[in-house]
């Protein structure tokens, strides 16, 4: 994943869809996690939902 993945430009940073991808992807590849996915609500807010060690979790991103 590069920068142009996260939608930064020379004027803007990262997105919190971008940064909410980079995430999963991180995650996904770390051998404690058993599910990661990524959430998107009606209302436009971004999160993702993992498991690890058999808790579930949601967390959302807060858009700046």
């Amino acid at each position: 994943m590069d920068a142009m993945d996260l939608g930064i430009t020379p004027t803007k940073g990262p997105s919190c869809e971008g940064v909410r991808d980079l995430i999963v992807n991180l995650l996904a590849s770390h051998s404690l996690v058993s599910h990661v996915a990524a959430l998107q609500a009606p209302a436009g807010e971004i999160g993702f939902q993992l498991e690890i060690g058999g808790l579930d979790f949601e967390v959302w991103v807060d858009p700046a």
